[in-house]
């Protein structure tokens, strides 16, 4: 029984209840596998930021945003792939080992991020689904305790997909999760996690009235103070300067919540005077706003595109500014480089990450509703903003929302597929994709057919043994 199953994949040696238990972890590891892969995939740039977290919380060399995005791509598909193999018992040996060398790196990282706190959270579920660090901790600990188990059974449990058909899984899942990271870096994530999604409001009718509240950061003499909105804030002819000023969240009943669309708030350059009502508190109109969270990592390449843009919002009937986060020096620097004509406002670097994605980006609203967002590099260029048809802000945004889904479809029929063939019986791969071994000239074509057959069986279930299938 046991020599069968070796050779031909067909028969578990293990007794049932092992071999449920095996299954069950299959689908739980790999099903949280592939959440996590995929939650980073559609959105790279918040998986970019939290590593950027690590980076700065750590005893790490500086890295840069290209080394970055590199692991960026590497962990989440890595993650995503890990998570296919096990949940179609593909490779059922290398994907238990791949989630033990995951576990070998994050558990203890996530046991220190859980003692010290030093991030406020690990971000392994993007801002899908944020849960604390003890909890990742725990989780990784489970998580470990599979993979051991899996190391010792997974190989004696039945595959889903046949070893002789596992590269097809590998290629076209590792194409699925690097396209969709490639829409999510260069477009927007192609599902919106974020507090401010679209079709949700930029700013509440009381914009004043926010969850959201805010101190402000002085210096006199050497000396930093911090001053609540409730204070008399001090005048700099008294020798104070202002400094900063940072976003303080009002108490929550849970600590995990994320702000509520309506929370955005703009302040004048200087960082002095709350514009939010003013400028974007409007229900009424529409508006085209450039989002820069960095502006020290934005060139001056970008100009040329933005002030088209500008030109196209003045002729049809659009708002037009800019929100930035940047030092009042780097702002003035940008106005004098790029000749802007176009009023700008500051926000939190982590606000405007939180409402679009890229650096710089952009949000286009409509009576006070967000209706579409993009990175600049996505908007159309000057030939399409100057052309008499693009008469509508909806021609300036890229949707592959519908595409994604088609895609997303075909991908889950592949797998299908492929499941399929994998138990369809009598089936000689090798004659499937090569068409059998070629006879010499002159071979009679029925001789030593049936001695082909059954080479070419006893290579298929050569190819079912648990080594070329891992």
């Amino acid at each position: 029984m046991k020599e069968k199953f070796r050779d031909e994949g067909t028969i578990s040696p293990l007794p049932l209840y092992k071999t449920i238990i095996t299954w069950i972890l299959r689908l739980a590891v790999g099903g949280i596998f592939i959440f996590s892969g995929f939650v980073k995939g559609i959105d790279p740039w918040g998986t970019l930021y939290k590593m950027q977290d690590y980076v700065n919380v750590m005893p790490l060399p500086a890295l840069s945003d290209g080394v970055l995005l590199t692991g960026v791509f590497l962990l989440f598909a890595l993650e995503f792939l890990t998570g296919v193999f096990l949940v179609t018992g593909s490779f059922r040996r290398g994907a238990p080992i791949l989630v033990m060398l995951f576990m070998v790196g994050m558990l203890p990282l996530t046991f220190w991020i859980a003692l010290k706190s030093p991030v406020a959270d690990c971000g392994c579920f993007g801002d899908a689904w944020i849960i604390s660090n003890w909890d990742t901790f725990w989780k990784n600990v489970a998580i470990t305790a599979a993979a051991v188990w899996l190391i010792i059974y997974n190989r004696r449990v039945h595959w889903l997909v046949t070893p002789a058909l596992q590269w097809l899984l590998f290629c076209i899942s590792a194409i699925y999760i690097i396209a969709a990271g490639v829409v999510g870096y260069s477009v927007q994530p192609l599902i919106d996690f974020r507090p401010y999604p679209v079709g949700s409001l930029l700013t509440k009718a009381d914009a004043d009235n926010s969850s959201e509240h805010f101190t402000f950061i002085y210096e006199k003499e050497g000396v930093q103070k911090e001053f609540s909105e409730t204070d008399t804030l001090p005048d700099e002819a008294d020798g104070w300067t202002f400094v900063d000023r940072k976003a303080v969240a009002a108490p929550k009943d849970n600590a995990n919540d994320m702000k509520t669309a309506g929370d955005f708030h703009i302040w004048t350059e200087d960082g002095d005077t709350d514009m939010t009502s003013d400028a974007i508190g409007s229900r009424e109109g529409k508006r085209l706003i450039l989002m820069v969270p960095d502006l020290s990592e934005v060139s001056i390449a970008p100009t040329w595109k933005i002030n088209a843009l500008k030109k196209w919002a003045e002729a049809h009937d659009t708002d037009f500014i800019a929100v930035m986060a940047g030092s009042p020096e780097e702002i003035a620097n940008w106005k004098d480089l790029s000749l802007t004509d176009y009023p700008i406002y500051t926000a939190e670097d982590t606000s405007i990450k939180e409402v679009a994605r890229g650096n710089p980006s952009v949000v286009y609203t409509e009576d006070g509703l967000i209706k579409w967002k993009s990175t600049l590099s996505a908007i159309p260029g000057e030939d399409t903003l100057d052309s008499p048809q693009t008469t509508d802000a909806s021609m300036l945004h890229l949707d592959l929302t519908d595409r994604a889904k088609e895609v997303t479809a075909i991908y889950l029929c592949m797998i299908a597929v492929l499941v399929m063939l994998s138990f369809t019986q009598k089936i000689s791969w090798r004659r499937l994709f090569t068409g059998g071994k070629s006879r010499k000239k002159g071979e009679n074509p029925s001789k030593g057919d049936d001695k082909t057959v059954k080479n070419d069986d006893e290579r298929v279930s050569d190819g079912d043994k648990a080594p070329r299938g891992e």
